[in-house]
């Protein structure tokens, strides 16, 4: 383990404390202040001016706008009602909130998942207004469990979302200020949020305002905060926002180490999702792949969920695996990357195929003849995988090898349906919100595929309307 400095610690813990802003302070004045401007932070920044917010200003710590959104597959999860009946609606409610309790292994907050899913809808028109337009079909999302995820482009989903909303920002009058990294919250006597000071293209400044709403992200990117709360992901471990460790990884914890100063409480820490991303893998929807063992065959459920699935790859040799596809599938944005870096190879036979991955080509020849019989008579004897969306028969083949990566943190600052952010004892931090991965306790031990982008889109404009009504 990394050995941490007393500073490392208080950084961690966030244990720092929290100030008022001096009489003497020149500082510019907003109404509402978001930090952070990936989905979330947007969303936030929109909704608050549409409200009423007259004065509105986003602080991004990197030096383009986006965050993880800009880099995501994009995949946003919405229950359509579809012309259903109350009484069907209310089951198909009923059942999500089911696979999502059971996903986050119970410890989920209810109230938080109705909310999500019952405005899911709203948030996915709110983007069509907005100007995003949608491909016409729904998938089932990697480990979404069911298909009723929606994208704007198979290739830049995450760019269009934030493309889409940094014009309706603009449109709106919001301000914004990149390389610019909040370090410290301001708050009034009584405890309400005041302000927050932030370094803007290395000159310390400071804003005020009436309320703040946090979006900085999770804390995947910083090594030493995850592995306080799970050990096994230390630096070895790259992020799939910084997979092959050519940049940063922008989400450090900002968020959560400001808020805690505030004494905010922190839900589900240690549950940090780890999936197979940057490897082999083409696809990011169920149904076009299939995951082998270093012999060629398959052990798992291509179409369960991450948690379940990334313990299968964690109990392999080197905790990775084969990913084959063929030329049938829609590949994502990383196609040509893997291509080029030859992290993914073609081959034109399966014969071909084997000597690339070093198998028996009988052995792969009777994995695709298995799978592929599956597939026509739609039951998967092995696993109990139930979507399909083709088979695996039309050369060139793709396969490459599939690792664990970073991805997600469900953990982070507990908050309500209001998207506030709440102490230790359930109180209210007056005036300061959270929206997206900095949050926690909606998803619980585990994500359901596709609802990280609904999340931030919902709560992002919840928080973005309470913090306008704050200002009022």
């Amino acid at each position: 383990l990394l050995m941490l400095s007393r500073r490392d610690v208080l950084f961690v813990l966030g244990v720092l404390p929290a100030m008022t802003i001096a009489a003497e302070s020149t500082a510019e004045n907003y109404d509402v202040i978001v930090v952070g401007s990936g989905a979330a932070g947007l969303s936030a920044a929109v909704s608050a001016a549409q409200n009423g917010a007259k004065r509105v200003l986003v602080l991004e710590k990197t030096p383009t706008l986006g965050g993880h959104t800009i880099l995501s597959t994009g995949y946003m999860s919405v229950l359509v009602h579809d012309g259903a009946d109350e009484a069907t609606y209310t089951k198909a409610v009923e059942r999500i909130m089911e696979v999502f309790l059971k996903t986050g292994e119970g410890r989920g907050n209810p109230q938080l998942v109705r909310q999500l899913v019952e405005k899911s809808e709203d948030a996915h028109q709110w983007l069509s207004s907005l100007g995003l337009v949608w491909t016409p079909q729904s998938y089932q999302t990697l480990a979404g469990l069911t298909s009723r995820s929606f994208i704007p482009s198979l290739v830049r989903a995450g760019y269009d979302y934030i493309v889409t909303l940094n014009k309706a920002a603009r449109m709106h009058g919001v301000t914004t200020l990149l390389n610019a990294k909040a370090n410290l919250l301001y708050v009034t006597p009584q405890g309400a949020i005041s302000g927050i000071r932030a370094r803007v293209n290395g000159v310390e400044k400071v804003f005020t305002a009436k309320a703040i709403i946090l979006a900085t992200g999770g804390f995947g990117g910083n090594v030493a905060m995850r592995e306080h709360y799970d050990p096994r992901l230390d630096a070895t471990f790259t992020t799939t926002a910084d997979p092959y460790q050519e940049g940063a990884d922008p989400a450090t914890g900002d968020g959560i180490v400001l808020a805690q100063k505030l004494g905010a409480d922190l839900v589900d820490m240690d549950c940090i999702q780890i999936i197979p991303f940057w490897g082999g893998r083409l696809t990011d929807y169920v149904g076009a792949d299939i995951y082998l063992t270093g012999e060629g065959r398959r052990f798992v459920n291509e179409g369960d969920s991450w948690k379940h699935i990334a313990s299968k790859i964690w109990q392999l040799p080197n905790r990775e695996c084969w990913v084959v596809t063929d030329s049938q599938s829609s590949k994502g944005a990383s196609r040509s990357v893997k291509l080029m870096k030859d992290i993914v190879q073609k081959a034109d036979s399966i014969e071909e195929m084997a000597a690339g991955m070093q198998v028996s080509p009988r052995v792969l020849k009777e994995t695709l003849e298995r799978y592929n019989r599956f597939v026509h008579e739609g039951v998967d004897f092995d696993f109990g995988k139930t979507t399909f969306t083709q088979d695996i028969s039309q050369p060139p083949y793709y396969y490459g090898k599939e690792h664990l990566y970073v991805h997600y943190c469900c953990g982070g600052l507990r908050f309500d349906e209001r998207a506030r952010v709440l102490r230790k004892d359930l109180s209210v931090i007056p005036g300061l919100y959270a929206a997206g991965e900095v949050t926690g306790g909606l998803h619980g031990a585990d994500r359901v595929g596709g609802w990280a982008i609904t999340d931030c889109i919902v709560y992002g404009r919840i928080a973005g309307k309470e913090a306008a009504a704050q200002t009022r």
